[in-house]
């Protein structure tokens, strides 16, 4: 902690302000430097103060201490924080020899080992300065405020800590940028084209905070960190055009990826792994599209005919393209290839394309993921696969499902939009949440096993026993292969979860399995589902004592055979009607209703019913 009281004490002919600090740790108070109220020519700082070391110099004061001309740091001296302008005069720096933390070369302040430079002193007030081959990294203090006027640096890979040069004379004479070693370090104002030296070999990440080209032209890929400045969207604007222009510079698409605002990405064409058509980046031989630029403009684009692959995430996030045409010399898309292109409405595709692949197991983003304009689409005539996530949150509302698709991965087709699907009977194989909000399906029986599962699922990314979510109400138009025999098959979206089970298991063999069916009627919790199930079941039913739909029908025989009358199923009715759980009251209002509907044949069969010979029991007659 710092003391209150400042010291006065002179030293080897100067006058040093000191203030005496406490010890967070240890034993013991410090002294530190605060100030210089008088110094001569040769100003040596003390080590000690009444026994008690001084260990650091710490200036509050910034004026200047014009006439000293040389300066000594003794080995007790552990933290300096001063100003390159505060010795205008100096000429000379000593360190006691054997010092821990610092080292000189008689004119600039190093780190112990020499590879950092920490301050330029007497080399900043001199008109040329040479950082030494044995440098490493010069420190944000190094030049700042120094008046020197030209800089030379031996070692072209040192390394430039921001700040470093602030205020210097020799940064404050660069014209349109400044180059250190081969390190691009700074971009002095803003430009319509530049163009970055041959010898450069990296940019300083701030290089372009305070200025940004509208087209940079480099012999190497910007980092991270330069992107950020370069695309940030700052008041100063933002870079349009990239030109990479050295013959083996790498190229990270990754970080391209993350780019807004670029329109166009040039390289050159001696370039060995990659070339570039108007703006869009191919690989050298042009059979893979590997990188459509984000900010790109236009509205429609043909791929060029001859290109055989379309890249992981190559048009990922495009903020204009709204068609997409793909020549028929397309076979692959990587994954994420159009990953929230949210203009996109419209795209064709190759006839000879048969996978459409997962999204990434770390890195999520199916295909045409979160293409909310994407509202109808034909998968191509030969896919066999179409993988998780690859229609998720998109605009889908109609979807052509080709006859030769074979499996459907997780969440494929789960747009909110898309609720009529009629599936092929190709299809051996659903993931979970492939048709999450689908609400009327056409299926072959025997055919797309873990349909069930596919309806019936959590939304992407929440735990599967998450509470409080509702499962999707499903009624599936179940075909046979052979015949024109159609079955309902309604998964419910009330059955309890440890329940559902019976549902998979009934669907998934080669015929629909009516006992495991069955057996999750007691588990759907919808009164209005539950009378739903109970009607599909009474002609399935008919005569059967043991059915779980027998107790229902007892309690809710009227509640039933209105159902039945409303809807028109006379058939339904009529197998209903035979079981006997109507009373005389309810099959007169009944009557009413059958009449004002003109539904002769069920008046009839009421009429019929009613003027029964015997017993409650005895009255049957055949449909």
């Amino acid at each position: 902690m710092e003391g209150e009281k400042e010291i006065l004490w002179e030293y080897r002919g100067s006058l040093f302000r000191l203030e005496e600090v406490s010890r967070w740790y240890g034993s013991g108070n410090r002294y530190e430097i605060t100030g210089i109220a008088a110094g001569g020519t040769a100003l040596v700082l003390p080590g000690s103060y009444e026994g008690k070391p001084v260990t650091r110099w710490r200036m509050r004061r910034k004026e200047a201490c014009a006439g000293v001309k040389s300066l000594y740091i003794p080995a007790g001296l552990e933290e300096i924080f001063v100003e390159n302008k505060l010795f205008p005069d100096l000429e000379k720096l000593e360190v006691e020899a054997g010092h821990q933390r610092f080292s000189t070369d008689g004119k600039m302040l190093y780190s112990a080992d020499g590879r950092k430079l920490l301050y330029s002193l007497a080399a900043g007030n001199q008109h040329r300065a040479v950082v030494p081959a044995g440098v490493r990294k010069i420190t944000g203090t190094a030049f700042r405020n120094a008046v020197c006027g030209e800089i030379l640096f031996e070692n072209p890979d040192v390394s430039v800590e921001e700040g470093a040069f602030e205020g210097c004379t020799w940064m404050n004479g660069q014209k349109d940028y400044c180059m250190i070693g081969n390190l691009f370090f700074r971009l002095m104002h803003s430009v319509k084209e530049l163009r970055i030296p041959e010898n450069a070999r990296r940019f300083h990440e701030r290089a372009f905070s305070g200025a940004v080209p509208e087209h940079l032209i480099t012999p190497v890929m910007p980092s991270q960190k330069n992107m950020e400045d370069l695309w940030g969207g700052k008041r100063y604007g933002i870079c349009r055009e990239l030109t990479l222009y050295a013959p083996r510079a790498g190229v990270n698409f990754g970080l391209l990826r993350q780019v807004q605002g670029l329109r166009g990405f040039h390289i050159a064409g001696q370039h060995q792994k990659f070339c570039s058509r108007e703006g869009v980046v191919f690989s050298k031989d042009g059979k893979c599209l590997e990188y459509y630029p984000q900010g790109r403009q236009e509205r429609r684009y043909a791929i060029p005919e001859g290109v055989k692959k379309i890249a992981r995430g190559a048009f990922m996030g495009q903020a204009f393209l709204e068609e997409i045409v793909m020549p028929d010399s397309v076979t692959s898309i990587g994954m994420s290839a159009f990953f929230r292109c949210r203009m996109l409405g419209q795209v064709r595709f190759s006839h000879h394309i048969r996978e459409i692949p997962d999204a990434g197991a770390y890195q999520k983003g199916g295909v045409f993921e979160e293409c909310t304009a994407l509202k109808e689409v034909a998968l191509p005539p030969k896919l066999q696969y179409l993988g998780s996530y690859a229609f998720c949150r998109s605009g889908l509302k109609k979807v052509s499902l080709n006859g030769k698709l074979r499996q459907m991965g997780e969440y494929a087709l789960a747009a909110e939009g898309l609720r009529t699907v009629s599936l092929p009977s190709s299809l051996e194989r659903m993931g979970k949440g492939a048709l999450l909000y689908a609400e009327k399906l056409d299926a072959c029986q025997g055919t797309a096993k873990g349909l069930v599962a596919a309806v019936n699922a959590v939304p992407p990314g929440l735990a599967d026993k998450s509470g409080n979510v509702e499962w999707t109400r499903c009624m599936v138009r179940a075909y046979r292969k052979r015949g024109d025999r159609t079955e309902d098959f309604l998964i419910p979206g009330s059955v309890k979860r440890n329940a559902a089970y019976h549902l998979d298991m009934a669907w998934n063999g080669e015929e629909i399995d009516y006992t495991e069916y069955d057996a999750c009627f007691d588990q759907v919790l919808d009164p209005e589902e539950r009378l739903e199930l109970a009607v599909m079941g009474i002609l399935r039913t008919k005569g059967q004592e043991d059915s779980a739909y027998v107790t229902y029908m007892r309690h809710s025989a009227m509640k039933i055979a209105s159902n039945l009358v409303e809807t028109g199923k006379e058939e339904a009715f009529l197998a209903f009607l035979q079981e006997g759980y109507l009373s005389d009251a309810a099959l007169e209002k009944l009557l009413k209703i059958t009449n004002q509907k003109n539904m002769t044949i069920c008046s009839a069969y009421i009429l019929k019913y009613r003027k029964g010979n015997g017993a409650r029991g005895q009255r049957r007659f055949a449909l």
